[in-house]
């Protein structure tokens, strides 16, 4: 199924989105665009490259409240915070982080033990993959295309939307994304013409150029076993980290987190935050006793756990080659360099 609606006409659709629930969609704010809750159609905004923090957060809130108690009281007179998410439309959303969506699915929804917090967002929102513009060079930090991520790729979608001129082609990718595409009166039919553009566009998608090292999952899974214990090697490269943790925050596939309870005036809540492994105190124990104090253990343990516990556990490198984290680090350090770096060791 393929639909088409004139760009300048979107804020009719976010409208009509709106009436049936919750709206995200990409902002363009003071230092970017960032994904936001839409209260004005005429908020969002296309025109981006791609938004500085992923939208993990939509399905893993930064903090996230569990338990409410009062410190006076029994345990078993604590209230479970409940969870009833609203149907959610998240708009815009580039193939790199819709990829690290079914990545991040393995840890919340399909390694065993089913988290029903991620769970319940996930069935309640419907995704709307955006196609990268291939008449725009790939930014210098992404490398998606090495890890097999075409820049108009829509697996993960339920509906994939490409850029046509004046007129944005909307493609039905699951029976939820089809289904809702039929819902949204103001879509136009796409024509043969249409069709076959969105199934060129797709095609030429992955062979839009990023960064070109091919990463070879086992390959560096191997190497980075030989390399563990060559303490030169990571402490060269990691020489600059002040470990202030802004690779994980912005990362669409980190998603360390820490459990701790809030009290005030004998009212407290139990809740979930994001935490990074970059951080001093990540492995800090109750005996006081430290595993990882030197930086170069951290970094060593953020590269491994991506290209290569991951791989060897679920076979699949956990990243998406987006390229945040070399962007947004204040001293410059590149996770692609260190695995090319790594590799010729």
């Amino acid at each position: 199924m393929l639909k088409k609606i004139s760009v300048n006409k979107i804020s009719e659709m976010a409208a009509q989105l709106m009436k049936k629930g919750l709206l995200l969609a990409p902002v363009k704010e003071a230092s970017g665009h960032n994904f936001a809750e839409i209260s004005d159609p005429q908020q969002i905004d296309l025109d981006f490259y791609n938004t500085k923090v992923s939208p993990k957060s939509v399905f893993l809130p930064q903090k996230e409240d569990f338990i409410r108690y009062e410190t006076a009281k029994p345990v078993a007179e604590a209230q479970l915070v409940a969870l009833e998410p609203r149907q959610t439309f998240l708009f815009g959303v580039r193939p790199c982080d819709v990829k690290s969506f079914g990545i991040m699915d393995i840890h919340f929804n399909a390694s065993g033990i089913i988290d029903p917090y991620w769970k319940k967002r996930r069935e309640a929102t419907v995704i709307f993959g955006y196609a990268f513009d291939l008449d725009t060079p790939a930014e210098p930090a992404d490398f998606y295309q090495t890890l097999g991520i075409g820049a108009a790729d829509p697996e993960g979608s339920d509906i994939f939307m490409v850029k046509k001129g004046d007129d944005l082609l909307l493609g039905g990718v699951t029976p939820k994304g089809e289904k809702l595409l039929t819902e949204l009166e103001m879509l136009n039919e796409g024509k043969a013409a249409d069709k076959k553009y969105f199934e060129e566009y797709i095609k030429k998608g992955r062979e839009h150029k990023t960064r070109t090292m091919p990463l070879d999952a086992e390959a560096i899974t191997g190497k980075l076993e030989e390399l563990f214990h060559n303490t030169d090697f990571w402490t060269m490269i990691s020489d600059a980290c002040i470990s202030c943790g802004v690779c994980t925050f912005v990362c669409p596939t980190c998603y360390c987190f820490d459990i701790c309870d809030d009290t005030l005036f004998g009212q407290g809540v139990r809740r979930r935050v994001w935490d990074a492994c970059m951080f001093t105190d990540f492995t800090l124990e109750a005996s006081g006793h430290n595993p990882r104090t030197n930086v170069y253990q951290r970094l060593r343990q953020k590269i491994c756990h991506k290209y290569s516990f991951h791989v060897r556990k679920y076979g699949v490198i956990s990243c998406v080659g987006c390229g945040r984290c070399t962007k947004y680090c204040p001293v410059n350090i590149d996770i692609y360099s260190i695995i090319e770096d790594a590799m010729k060791a």
